[in-house]
This record gives structure tokens, C-alpha cells and sequence, in this order.
């Protein structure tokens, strides 16, 4: 008796946990090209690609910032800052935390750590970041629809 409720109870727990486990293949591969798509944007901020940088987000991405309004569109927000980082040679990378995909693999949200210096200026953060992550299917390229981030001076 002891070892049917037992099993009974293995069983149910198991039964409620394994599915927030599993995950699909779309989700699989969009995990993997979700890493990609973060290693493609070290690379461009490392080779100061300006263009390459804001190409990966979608023209009505929303950017928002402590304190401040949400602006929308990439050649805002996102261009004024890639630029001023690509033009004054300042270093900036991402790392990842998490993420959580969409079970078809087309929507994601990504959460890490963002690290950006610029020696001329003497700039220097590190903070959290968060993107909201679209792509039409799993042949298109991740587009970032929303960048927030919450980043202080280091010391």
C-alpha cells in the first residue's frame, strides 16, 4: 500500500513538473539562435558596426529607461546611443540570464547583464537589460520590439 501511494505521488508530482521542463523544438532552436543572435551582437558592438547594431531592431522598437518617457523607433533612441558607443570606441557586450520563448519559437523575451564603457569619456555601467524579441518564423531573423534596461554608474 505504502508503495502504490507512493508512486501515486511520484507520479502526479511528475506529472506537474515535467511539462515545465520540456520543451519544444521550436523552442529548442530558437534557444539556440536566440545565443546566436546575442554572440552576432558582441560581435558588431566589438568591430564598432553601428549599422550592424541597430539593423537588430525593428524600425517601431520601443526603448525605455528609468525616469524617463518610452521612446519608439530605432532611429531614436537606440540609433543616438549605438552611434555615440561605435564613434567614441567604447566597449559594450551582453551576457544572458534567461530566457522565456513562445512554444512556436517566434517571441521571446531575453534578460541578462549589460556592461558598456567608453575610456575618451569616461563612461563607464553595468546594469540589467531586457528584450522583447519577435521573428515572423523560424527562418527570419530575431527582431528586438522592446529594449528596457536599468543600468547604473559602476564605481
Amino acid at each position: 500500500m505504502r508503495l502504490t501511494s507512493a508512486l501515486s505521488t511520484i507520479a502526479v508530482i511528475a506529472s506537474l513538473t515535467l511539462p515545465a521542463f520540456a520543451e519544444t523544438t521550436a523552442q529548442a532552436e530558437a534557444r539556440e539562435s536566440l545565443f546566436a543572435f546575442n554572440d552576432r551582437f558582441n560581435e558588431l558592438a566589438a568591430t564598432y558596426d553601428a549599422a550592424g547594431l541597430i539593423s537588430l531592431y525593428d524600425e517601431d522598437a520601443f526603448w525605455i529607461a528609468p525616469a524617463t518617457r518610452p521612446a519608439q523607433g530605432r532611429d531614436g533612441v537606440p540609433r543616438q546611443t549605438i552611434t555615440f558607443m561605435s564613434e567614441n570606441r567604447g566597449e559594450l557586450s551582453h551576457t544572458i540570464e534567461d530566457l522565456f520563448i513562445s512554444d512556436d519559437g517566434t517571441q521571446a523575451v531575453m534578460k541578462g547583464v549589460t556592461k558598456a564603457s567608453v575610456e575618451s569619456q569616461e563612461f563607464e555601467l553595468e546594469g540589467s537589460y531586457i528584450y522583447v524579441l519577435e521573428r515572423e518564423n523560424d527562418d527570419a531573423p530575431w527582431q528586438i520590439v522592446l529594449d528596457m534596461f536599468s543600468n547604473y554608474t559602476t564605481e
